[in-house]
């Protein structure tokens, strides 16, 4: 801006002098040229000039016109100056450099916690494993077995095979009145389908005990238990249904269909 403004003072200055020149050698030709042209506008100036000389009488000095002030065109500004360039150059921008993507990230391992070894437990040789449960037994005599045969058949009315073996421990006999399996419907027992294997008004188990194989026809529908039973109270208390009945064996489940 500075610059620009200090070539404009210097450029309108050298036009005043070169005005100022031009005016000068202008008057001076008119002074020096008798001959020369009188510029119309001076001549009633210098006809009186020339007469007051003549008369005597001293005139004012003759006026000069001045032109108009001059307006210089407007100076042009170089165009290899850095000032004149019109549309300033976009500065360079550096492309990014190449950016490389982010490393994956290593696949962190897992910890594998593996389980200790926990002993099992060993039971103790000491530990007595538990015996089952002695067959019941009534005066000497007990029933070492009970059971159902696979051939029973269990729908109504069809035969259900058992067999048990009874020991008698007394050395002699035993007396009793009725032996066989006795049904049980609903935890009541049903005296009136007991099937009888032995007995009699007489009738005793030897020393040697008895082995017997038998069945049992039940004629209801319904889910029951057989069990082995004897009764010593006469025969006669025990068919009526009366007398000590005793269970010899353990009950076992059966469904009649």
């Amino acid at each position: 801006m500075n610059r620009t403004l200090t070539i404009v003072v210097v450029g309108l200055a050298a036009l005043m002098i070169l005005l100022l020149a031009v005016v000068f050698i202008l008057v001076l030709q008119d002074t020096l040229s008798p001959s020369a042209e009188v510029n119309p506008t001076l001549a009633p100036t210098l006809a009186a000039q020339e007469t007051a000389e003549v008369s005597g009488t001293e005139l004012p000095p003759p006026v000069v016109e001045v032109p108009a002030t001059f307006t210089p065109p407007p100076t042009r500004t170089p165009t290899n100056t850095p000032e004149a360039t019109s549309t300033p150059v976009a500065t360079f921008t550096p492309l990014p450099t190449n950016t490389l993507p982010p490393p994956t990230p290593t696949s962190t391992p897992v910890p594998v916690v593996l389980p200790t070894n926990t002993p099992v437990p060993v039971p103790p040789t000491d530990t007595p494993v538990p015996e089952p449960p002695a067959p019941p037994s009534a005066r000497g005599l007990t029933a070492t077995s009970f059971n159902i045969q696979p051939r029973s058949n269990y729908s109504v009315g069809g035969l259900i095979w058992f067999d048990f073996n009874i020991v008698n421990s007394t050395g002699g006999d035993v007396p009793y009145n009725r032996l066989g399996v006795m049904p049980r419907k609903d935890g009541g027992d049903r005296g009136d389908w007991f099937q009888q294997s032995y007995g009699g008004p007489n009738a005793a188990i030897r020393p040697g005990g008895l082995n017997h194989e038998d069945n049992i026809k039940i004629p209801e529908a319904g889910n029951y238990t057989l069990r082995l039973m004897i009764c010593f109270d006469g025969y006669d208390a025990c068919n009526s249904g009366g007398g000590t009945w005793v269970t010899l064996s353990t009950e076992i489940a059966v469904s009649i269909n």
